[in-house]
């Protein structure tokens, strides 16, 4: 991991070098390719959609996305901010259970998932994120606000199946 003091400077560049590398091995694969301050950083459209399949990998996207002045991030504050986020309240108002359920969330899966392409430089010992150069690439997929997954909602049906099966079937379909 990066900044753990185990390893130096120039190994912690090795170590962000061949992540950036991996996530764009191959020339016929397209990526999505961009100029930031570390220099030009790319990420294969497969790789890059994928991130943002996810709405908690979107959030911390996001969050990243809205403080551009600052350097790194500490977990718990990020957790909060997507918790809010989620359940549409004020970080004031999250109860335990729901700050820790996308903490864990994030710390077991989403974290380490962009730390593995690269987007990141996620210390989990310390619980301190530091964004990429990466992040750019991300934003004109992150313009819109903050919502739930299409996935996420829940179609109503009538008490009486057979009385309206028909103009459900269509409305599904023209979906």
């Amino acid at each position: 991991m990066i900044g753990d003091g185990k390893t130096t400077a120039l190994d912690d560049a090795k170590h962000i070098t061949s992540r950036v590398q991996k996530s764009s091995s191959s020339v016929a694969d397209s990526t999505v390719t961009g100029g930031t301050a570390d220099g030009i950083l790319s990420i294969k459209k497969d790789d890059l959609f994928h991130l943002l399949q996810n709405s908690r990998r979107r959030a911390v996207l996001r969050y990243f996305s809205a403080h551009p002045d600052q350097e790194t991030f500490e977990m718990r504050t990020v957790a909060e901010a997507v918790a809010a986020w989620e359940n549409d309240i004020p970080v004031e108002q999250l109860t335990s259970n729901k700050r820790q359920r996308v903490y864990i969330a994030l710390y077991q899966s989403h974290l380490p998932t962009l730390d593995d392409y690269g987007v990141i430089e996620y210390n989990q010992a310390r619980s301190v994120i530091k964004p990429t150069g990466l992040i750019a690439l991300f934003e004109p997929y992150l313009e819109s606000e903050f919502r739930s997954d299409s996935a996420d909602q829940r179609i109503t049906l009538p008490e009486d199946p057979s009385s309206d099966t028909l103009s459900i079937v269509r409305s599904l379909l023209a979906r």
